[in-house]
């Protein structure tokens, strides 16, 4: 419920009769619904959930605090949408910018008539989001720990001879044994030259002795996600691969330094880009992101987002080194905002060789 009242304080913030939830992650943290189809009614008076019979039960028992209105077939489901929002008679209603058609826009625009204002919205429920509550943080606490066991567990099979895709297969295999209820996203494994591309998907390349193999990998449980990278050497470490690990692993431990209460999150990815300040490989993506019912959600740790750390916020810190031709370099981990400093919760081994 405080959910929902937050969501009614913004609505009148925002001079809006009502908002139409549209986002699966939005619809699971107001309502916990968990299925893949329905759309959520919310004003001052109003709280619907609104689907088709597939859905039904799941929505009597997940969505409680929500009146269910019933639609037969999914496809009578978003005409059944235009016409409960007839029935409520909002002047003026929010929608999600960011999770709604052209066509869908034009449909409700087209079933309201010119009485109806359609108002885009952004990051309306996302803002609640960002910080978690404890149980979340417990939940972020088990998934990051079922990946960081899974990944413990495989390391040692990570040899000269196996490919890529087997070593991503054995961790999202090792993920379901533990509880989780896979993958959070597609596992990411790139061994030697192809450790320069910073999304490499696991391929038939086989790991040879002397590689560097980044491992980028994620568990997901109860909706929550985690998502850690660890790069690893098969084999005793060059000079020049101690040397690079060192600096990533130098920009990780000075920018996460900062991740406190009151800094911004600009500040942090600078600081990570000044202390690789002579690398010419050095990282073009954002230096982190939050994490929670989406694998990447608010703040981001970017030059373009000025968001003030609070207490509560759990956000990833990854930064790299992409080298073509010589592989990549990039260490990750999970780090939740407390008033005392940054805390790591992702426990996955950061040992670096592998005899």
């Amino acid at each position: 419920m405080r959910r929902l009242d937050a969501v009614r304080r913004r609505l009148s913030d925002l001079q809006l009769d009502g908002v139409m939830v549209t986002t699966a992650e939005n619809i699971r943290y107001l309502s916990g619904f968990t299925g893949s189809l329905g759309y959520l009614l919310i004003g001052q008076e109003t709280a619907e959930i609104v689907g088709d019979s597939r859905y039904w039960i799941q929505m009597e028992e997940e969505a409680a605090a929500f009146t269910l209105v019933r639609a037969g077939a999914s496809q009578g489901l978003f005409a059944l949408l235009v016409d409960r929002l007839k029935a409520l008679q909002w002047r003026r209603t929010g929608l999600e910018a960011q999770n709604l058609t052209v066509d869908q826009y034009e449909r409700l625009g087209g079933g309201l008539g010119d009485g109806a204002l359609l108002v885009p919205t952004r990051g309306m429920v996302e803002e609640l989001r960002i910080v978690k509550t404890r149980d979340e943080v417990a939940l972020l606490r088990t998934v990051a720990g079922i990946a960081g066991r899974a990944f413990d567990r495989v390391r040692q099979a990570i040899r000269p001879g196996i490919r890529e895709r087997d070593v991503a297969f054995l961790l999202e295999q090792t993920f379901r044994e533990l509880g989780a209820d896979g993958p959070s996203f597609e596992t990411i494994v790139a061994a030697g030259e192809r450790g320069a591309l910073p999304h490499g998907r696991a391929s038939d390349r086989v790991i040879d002795s002397g590689d560097l193999v980044v491992v980028d990998f994620g568990a997901r449980a109860g909706g929550y996600n985690s998502d850690t990278t660890r790069t690893i050497v098969v084999g005793t470490p060059t000079p020049e691969q101690e040397r690079v690990i060192e600096a990533v692993r130098r920009a990780q431990q000075e920018s996460m330094a900062l991740m406190r209460p009151g800094v911004t999150a600009d500040a942090i990815d600078r600081r990570a880009r000044e202390t690789l300040a002579g690398e010419v490989h050095a990282f073009g993506h954002g230096l982190g992101h939050g994490i929670g019912l989406m694998v990447h959600e608010r703040p981001f740790l970017s030059a373009s987002d000025q968001t003030i750390l609070q207490a509560g916020m759990v956000i990833t810190n990854e930064p790299g080194i992409y080298i073509p031709g010589w592989g990549g370099v990039r260490l990750e981990e999970m780090v939740l905002i407390t008033e005392s400093g940054p805390e790591v919760i992702t426990p996955a081994s950061s040992e670096v060789g592998l005899a």
